[in-house]
């Protein structure tokens, strides 16, 4: 092929098109990759079907007018199949142009990756800046791509896995995201770090367990760079623990507040529960930060110590009482169907969620995730853990339908789960926030509804899962010594 000139990264849209699924930011990982690569005068562009509401036919359209040479789709595990569909679609249009899938799916099962997606050419395994830039070099100069680390790709008939790259230490030398590449929005992404250092049996970290810091001047100043560029209303900070480093986040808040960008616009941070007294809270409020978001996941410490998330209760009720004293809000998320838990525990978090009467509260089903604890027990059968889809769309932890467990089956747990919103709401005489969330969801809410009576329907007679079902989904490493496990880049912080 002729030399890659132009790259088009790409992010899919939602598996089915309902309201209150759009999002209305830019993605974070995409704007940082795009400004990598265009600092390397690689031209690059960004088609985000998912915040520009694109249709597959949308996608081709904008890719026609792109002269691109390459593509990069980025991809949870939800979406992988979705990704292949639409390279699928991108190939026949541009047969001569490679496809590089990357995000969290592909860097938990590399190998496995390849193999059941042919259509995609290579995979970028972790942080993906150095990598794609480095593939594309070794593509124009026609170098063997063995020795570029975090890449997977096929030869010969076979995939295989480089070894794994070394994280990015100095943050402060990647640049700011491409955010000329998207419409002005309301709301910007910006992240202080990378990395998670907990243990939660749950998690992916497609970004390590090593925290690394961009500097706290590094972090305002591109906070002033979009306040002054694009005047949004709200900044969501998207650290794992934007609190990791008690002494580095008061460092941020100072200069905030020297810049006087507290007053110009409000934040969101991620936190633990356990991190953080009033007098930090009230700091946080005083330097223009308007919410809280915290991972409480269970209400019942026996089930928090078996998840190794570190908290307990208590911790969370002063948490929550030290963010509402300050003036906080505060959003909290909940798993139901943690490993052997059992449906008087699930009834004990909805109803201590109803108990912290957070702003807002969010209740998954607990997703076995490659690359965690629980993928590993769930595809063992272990933890009362039974699989019963092998699909990859499957894995959503809010549409999905990849687990039950051996004593709650999916119905109870989509049941509950509906009961842990109305509890959460009702017991708090909350009846005008209930109803404004029902409308907000109602599409959603329909779904969900149909599917849990199809299930009903069928509980009785659903015949057994097939014994293969686990056998199909290949174990993937978790927490191994080079800190290679994954998580999702997610919505929350756990």
């Amino acid at each position: 092929m002729d030399k890659i000139k132009r790259v088009v990264l790409i992010k899919t849209a939602p598996e089915k098109i309902i309201q209150g699924q759009w999002y209305h930011r830019p993605w974070l990982g995409l704007g940082v990759l795009a400004s990598f690569l265009i600092d390397r005068g690689i031209d690059c562009d960004i088609v985000d079907m998912h915040f520009s509401q694109l249709t597959k036919a949308d996608l081709i359209t904008r890719l026609r007018q792109s002269d691109a040479d390459i593509f990069g789709i980025t991809s949870m595990t939800h979406e992988v199949e979705r990704a292949s569909e639409l390279a699928v679609e991108i190939k026949h249009n541009f047969p001569d142009a490679p496809i590089v899938i990357g995000g969290c799916h592909v860097t938990a099962l590399p190998q496995q990756t390849l193999r059941e997606f042919p259509v995609f050419d290579y995979g970028v395994i972790g942080e993906g800046e150095y990598t794609l830039a480095e593939l594309i070099g070794a593509v124009n100069e026609h170098r063997p791509l063995h020795s570029i680390s975090g890449l997977c790709f096929r030869s010969d008939g076979q995939v295989l896995v480089n070894q794994r790259r070394d994280w990015i230490e100095n943050l402060d030398l990647l640049p700011f995201p491409g955010w000329h590449l998207y419409p002005r929005c309301q709301e910007y992404p910006l992240y202080g770090s990378r990395g998670c250092p907990f243990e939660c049996v749950f998690c992916m970290r497609v970004l390590g367990r090593k925290v690394r810091y961009r500097s706290p001047q590094n972090v305002v100043d591109e906070m002033e760079s979009v306040v002054e560029k694009y005047s949004p209303q709200r900044i969501t900070f998207q650290d794992e623990t934007f609190t990791v480093n008690i002494n580095r986040a008061n460092e941020i808040l100072d200069l905030i507040i020297q810049k006087g960008l507290h007053k110009k616009v409000s934040y969101d941070i991620s936190t633990r529960v356990n991190i953080g007294d009033l007098t930090f809270f009230k700091r946080l409020k005083e330097a223009g930060c308007y919410k809280i978001c915290i991972g409480v996941e269970s209400g019942n410490d026996q089930v928090l110590k078996e998840i190794r998330k570190g908290i307990t209760k208590k911790d969370a009720e002063n948490c929550v009482d030290f963010a509402k004293r300050a003036g906080l809000n505060t959003e909290a998320y909940y798993i139901l169907g943690h490993p052997n838990e059992t449906k008087d525990k699930m009834l004990q978090t909805m109803n201590f969620a109803a108990r912290l009467n957070t702003t807002t509260a969010t209740f998954g089903i607990m997703v076995p995730y490659p690359g965690t604890a629980v993928y590993e027990m769930a595809t063992k059968g272990q933890a009362g853990y039974k699989l019963i889809s092998s699909n990859w769309r499957s894995f959503d932890k809010h549409l999905g339908n990849s687990v039950e467990l051996k004593d709650v089956n999916r119905a109870q747990l989509e049941y509950l789960q509906m009961r842990a919103y109305l509890t959460f709401y009702l017991k708090n005489f909350r009846f005008l926030e209930l109803l404004r969330f029902a409308w907000g969801k109602k599409a959603a809410i329909v779904f969900l509804v149909r599917k849990l009576l199809r299930k009903l329907i069928r509980v009785h007679v659903r015949p057994a899962v097939p014994g293969n079902v686990a056998d199909r989904l290949t174990p993937a490493p978790c927490a191994d010594p080079q800190n290679h496990s994954v998580r999702s880049p997610t919505s929350y912080a756990r």
